[in-house]
């Protein structure tokens, strides 16, 4: 425990993750697959009934334009699922802190874990996608659209070149301030959760803790992100492929469209069922990371097992504190 809770380099704390997910593959594959089976269905729902691409007119437009409002879609739709991950981030590192502190949790126990405080990460995930994705957005397109009604005064929107670097311009401050604003908010949860404090104060408390290690966060959130793309590179062929067979066997009048994004959604939920723990056991390591080079949290941890302090209740993987589990006395996730 006291090796584990040790300040860790990032390549440490990578192999530890990877570790970490291997042991407990099952309890957090089946974890991630509950908000993955949410986008799924609502994905499903889409293709089978509601049918937006016909509701935004992707039907009747030319190519460029159904790319644009496709991408617009599909943009929406990470907010949803953006959302929905982070709601289940608690029960995430409630895992990984029972994994670190020797305690064995259960993905039922996890779930109530998260049930106790649902309405506080209720409103951790709305505080913290208002300040991640909301609020730069609303800040960009603000822009854009000042600019561009400014440039149309002038005279210079037949020029596709100032308005064009104007958007390229926007769209780079858009990502930065994005990437920015996740890791800097990335312990809002694991403190909203471990350290039972209001939704407020763990996005605070979240600022101030990453402030040193977030290129760190930055680096783990590109891992999972391009172990994500390779895995969607190889899903879009091998659904193309089952589409293709489907197609060549029973709908020989046309190519049905409809099967095709079935089978990538499903596919895509795999991703983020196999994918998805790797953030948040990734996020749980660098918040204990940060407070053992903070506060000292590792010292405190050993001094307490050698009982020669009553350490004071503090971040805890359960309703019970962290110090308290490193006491032998009784013991009491969602990004």
């Amino acid at each position: 425990m006291q090796a584990a809770l040790r300040p860790m380099n990032l390549g440490e704390i990578l192999d530890r993750t990877f570790a970490i997910y291997r042991k407990k593959f099952l309890l957090f594959v089946g974890i991630a697959a509950m908000p993955a089976a949410v986008m799924l269905g609502i994905h499903s729902i889409d293709v089978i009934w509601v049918h937006t691409d016909r509701l935004i007119g992707m039907d009747g437009e030319d190519r460029s334009t159904r790319m644009i409002l496709n991408w617009l879609r599909s943009y929406g739709y990470y907010h949803i699922s953006g959302f929905v991950q982070s709601l289940i981030l608690p029960a995430f590192v409630h895992l990984v802190s029972g994994e670190l502190f020797g305690e064995s949790y259960s993905i039922l126990g996890s779930l109530r874990f998260f049930w106790s405080r649902w309405r506080t990460y209720l409103r951790t995930g709305l505080l913290k996608m208002g300040a991640q994705l909301v609020g730069p957005e609303a800040v960009a397109f603000g822009l854009f659209f000042a600019v561009g009604t400014g440039l149309e005064k002038i005279g210079m929107t037949d020029n596709f070149f100032p308005l064009g670097a104007v958007f390229f311009l926007l769209l780079a401050a858009l990502f930065a301030a994005f990437f920015w604003m996740g890791t800097s908010l990335a312990f809002a949860m694991p403190a909203a959760a471990l350290e039972e404090t209001s939704a407020w104060k763990a996005l605070k408390r979240s600022w101030n803790l990453t402030r040193g290690s977030r290129w760190r966060i930055f680096v783990a959130w590109i891992m999972a992100f391009a172990c994500a793309m390779v895995m969607a590179g190889v899903v879009a062929s091998l659904a193309w492929w089952i589409a293709t067979a489907i197609y060549t066997g029973h709908h020989r009048g046309g190519f049905n469209q409809r099967v095709y994004e079935l089978i990538v959604y499903f596919f895509y939920a795999l991703i983020r069922t196999v994918v998805g723990p790797l953030y948040p056991i990734a996020v749980t390591l660098f918040y204990y990371d940060q407070r053992a080079r903070k506060e000292g949290f590792d010292v405190e941890l050993m001094m307490a097992a050698a009982k020669l302090v009553v350490p004071a209740p503090a971040a805890s993987p359960s309703t019970a504190s962290v110090e308290k589990a490193a006491v032998p006395a009784p013991d009491g996730v969602d990004a």
